[in-house]
């Protein structure tokens, strides 16, 4: 591990753009749905993602139409997923800070809304792919937050949300594919999973993490930097 040194004009912004599955989540909250209600066929839309066929977005929103659940089905599905417990560390620092907070996932916004709300945390902004109930059993998925351009072609581009805080300066958290992009533009990246072999590859500086107790001292360098006229220090994983 070594250390890069960034200078910080202490009148920056800073905002967090956090990933939600896998990330702030235990598991992937979307690939469980599927695991536990998608009729079959799924497993070989996923392939055709994996092998670079089709892009998120598509993927996704094939996937989602194979859901037979009804919404007491779900809720009582997601009763049952977690979240890392040091994510709600991560709010308070973020708060007491002043630094926005905004949830980014090319996951599903009801779901990350139901499980939210079971931490008392339905006040962080989230940005997400809309899930939608067509009947009794069965789902769609609408887009809102699409980009034509979009490199992932990812059903929520992340790059685009970026963009839109352009006079701030971009902390990502996050853990995959979805995450990929945005991590070659933001000031800053916290990476897990398989963004760390991303970073790694496309020679990112970025903090390794597993959980996010992981993130707490890296992140009051940052936070100092702001208060000092001094420079703060990335540890390059």
């Amino acid at each position: 591990m070594f250390l890069i040194s960034h200078d910080i004009p202490p009148s920056v912004q800073w905002h967090i753009l956090c990933d939600f599955d896998g990330t702030i989540s235990l598991k992937d909250t979307t690939d469980h749905l599927l695991e536990t209600f998608a009729k079959s066929g799924w497993e070989e839309i996923e392939q055709e993602w994996e092998q670079g066929k089709i892009g998120s977005r598509i993927c996704m929103q094939r996937q989602i139409e194979l859901l037979d659940m009804s919404e007491k089905q779900l809720h009582q599905c997601l009763d049952g997923i977690e979240i890392d417990q040091g994510f709600l560390e991560l709010v308070k620092l973020a708060s007491k800070h002043h630094i926005p907070l905004t949830i980014v996932s090319d996951g599903l916004d009801v779901v990350i809304r139901y499980i939210l709300r079971k931490y008392n945390l339905t006040h962080l902004p989230i940005i997400a792919n809309r899930l939608v109930q067509i009947d009794t059993q069965s789902w769609t998925l609408e887009f809102p937050n699409a980009n034509p351009r979009c490199i992932s072609q990812s059903g929520t581009c992340k790059c685009k949300v970026a963009e839109q805080h352009f006079q701030e300066q971009i902390i990502l958290i996050g853990d995959g594919r979805s995450d990929f992009c945005l991590a070659e533009t933001a000031d800053y990246v916290f990476a897990k999973k398989s963004l760390i072999q991303h970073c790694l590859h496309k020679n990112i500086q970025h903090v390794a993490f597993e959980y996010f107790s992981d993130i707490q001292k890296p992140l009051m360098k940052l936070l100092r930097s702001d208060l000092e006229p001094n420079n703060a220090d990335m540890v390059i994983a």
